[in-house]
């Protein structure tokens, strides 16, 4: 073998360009776009709309990058294979009898809607029977006709009516096993899951004896965090892309396509809502908030103010981070990731043991002025090194209040719950507790302002402050949650020009505090790979002099 035909072969085996895998799951609340994500992802490259420059005259270092992405992206693009987890739910559906799926169907208030959902089911086992022959490829069988069948149920019981059902199908078939059994069975919960990844693996066996062994999958939409985590730790090519817009703009979205306010609020109610982690159907509910805070990826895809989104925006997004999977540190990242990762990974230090949190503040031109993260002051003790055991035998008297030690409610509440807490700490766990949530039990109020933590803007704001920073008027505002009312203000009053944020903050300090007045700050929502996949898609394997060198060796 020539020299150069050697190292050729060592860098197509080092990317992978010879036996590549790819999975992406997407996750988002509906109407956020996950479905014209996924259609983009599965499209030929022919068929895809880009705005990326693709000139020789870039005026830019950024349209210098959407150029290199564009020329990767013009010789490299492979369509990704479907996977709805509707469509293997609807699969499972037809694997049911059909006297049982008609009595869930009177049970769901949709009986009408039977025979010619039965006459469909009946065409998926047609399609199986020929796949188990061999006369129907994996691909075709997951990827096209199940998308189709899924697709004419949808069109004969209409948008809201089939949201509403599947939600059921996939709850059910988290307890059971079953969509349509919705009994508490140990050991279902992965099933769908496990369902998911049985066609994955069906596909990649199939591409495996084809010239093009590259297999590339895009899973719409995951909708439960530990079925985000059942993949990521399955395969180290699995990326989880969250797309997400303006709450309003979904909602809009939604209006158009049909559904009324009270069909929208149900959705969301099933979707993003909290869960009470002391309840067993709060794990096999959809919790599109927990999938959104995993993400490894956020693709915005907001409309524009007459009303119209971009689908070109949303498919540049996308190519530039298949790009990136393909071949890492293709390019470099932009300003905006570069300062999120910052607030991403300060988050990690935060004590909360309900949700961490992240903030980086720069000036103008993406400098950094400061960081925070929600936490208790200086000088206190975050909870999640404190304990209900500890407290309630008087050890390390120090890390709690006066309140904590000696309001008699709030006594007998932690003496109640020591037992409960005693198989815990029996296990090696440490035993620690949310105040905010013992003490709204104590008030039955859901009240906010009872948490012990600063909220991490506000952090970042007062370390400013408190050792003499400088000002920030102009700059900008980078979090991994929206603010809140209070954040929003003082976000405000210290002259923030643009927030950059990843997960909106449920309240109104962005139609009541933000968008008001003559200094608005921009509301930017985060586009951008964070966390472990920051380094993923930005690192090259080997330095790209070395590997030009090598290639150029004859």
């Amino acid at each position: 073998m020539a020299i150069m035909d050697y190292v050729q072969s060592a860098i197509s085996k080092l990317y992978g360009t010879d036996d590549d895998f790819i999975v992406i799951g997407l996750t988002g609340r509906t109407g956020s776009g996950c479905s014209t994500a996924a259609k983009i992802l599965s499209s030929d490259s022919s068929d895809i709309s880009l705005s990326l420059y693709d000139g020789v005259r870039p005026g830019s270092n950024s349209l210098r990058k959407q150029r290199v992405v564009h020329h990767f992206f013009s010789k490299n693009w492979k369509r990704f294979a479907l996977l709805q987890a509707r469509s293997l739910l609807t699969l499972s559906l037809s694997e049911c009898e059909s006297e049982k799926v008609k009595v869930f169907f009177d049970e769901q208030r949709i009986a009408d809607k039977f025979e010619v959902v039965d006459r469909i089911l009946n065409a998926i086992r047609n399609d199986a029977l020929l796949r188990s022959r061999g006369e129907l490829s994996s691909k075709q069988f997951y990827s096209e006709n199940l998308v189709k069948h899924s697709e004419d149920i949808k069109v004969n019981i209409g948008d809201a009516s089939f949201v509403r059902l599947y939600q059921t199908l996939g709850v059910n078939y988290r307890r059971s096993g079953s969509p349509i059994d919705s009994t508490i069975v140990d050991g279902q919960f992965f099933q769908l899951a496990e369902l998911i990844n049985e066609a994955v693996k069906h596909i990649r066996d199939e591409d495996k004896k084809t010239d093009d062994a590259r297999t590339y999958i895009v899973i719409d939409a995951i909708r439960n965090p530990l079925e985000a985590i059942f993949f990521q730790e399955k395969y180290s090519s699995f990326y989880l892309v969250a797309v997400s817009c303006e709450d309003a703009s979904r909602k809009s979205r939604l209006c158009k396509l049909g559904y009324s306010e009270s069909d929208i609020s149900a959705i969301d109610n099933q979707e993003y809502k909290s869960k009470d982690i002391d309840r067993d159907e709060s794990y096999v509910l959809q919790d599109i908030e927990a999938c959104l805070q995993r993400a490894d990826i956020y693709l915005s895809n907001p409309e524009l103010k007459d009303g119209v989104s971009k689908p070109d925006d949303l498919a540049n997004q996308i190519v530039t981070f298949v790009s990136l999977m393909q071949r890492p540190g293709l390019v470099t990242p932009t300003n905006m990731e570069r300062c999120m990762q910052i607030a991403h990974t300060a988050k990690l230090n935060s004590g909360c043991i309900s949700r961490q949190v992240g903030a980086a503040i720069t000036d103008e031109n993406f400098s950094i002025r400061a960081i925070g993260w929600n936490d208790v002051p200086s000088g206190q003790v975050p909870c999640n090194l404190r304990s209900v055991i500890d407290l309630s035998g008087g050890r390390d008297s120090i890390a709690y209040s006066n309140y904590e030690k000696n309001d008699s409610s709030f006594v007998s509440m932690i003496a109640s719950s020591v037992d409960e807490y005693r198989s815990i700490d029996e296990g090696g766990r440490w035993t620690p507790y949310c105040f905010k949530g013992f003490y709204n039990k104590i008030t039955r109020k859901e009240n906010q302002v009872h948490t012990r933590s600063l909220h991490a803007e506000e952090n970042a704001f007062l370390q400013i402050s408190k050792y003499g920073g400088v000002g920030i008027v102009g700059g900008k505002l980078f979090t991994t949650a929206s603010p809140c009312e209070l954040c929003a203000k003082k976000a405000y009053q210290m002259g923030v020009k643009q927030i950059i944020y990843i997960d909106p903050y449920p309240g109104i300090a962005m139609n009541h505090i933000l968008d008001c007045g003559t200094n608005k700050p921009e509301m930017i929502l985060f586009s951008g790979a964070i966390g472990s996949a920051f380094h993923r898609l930005y690192t090259p394997k080997v330095p790209y002099k070395d590997e030009i060198r090598a290639l150029l060796r004859v």
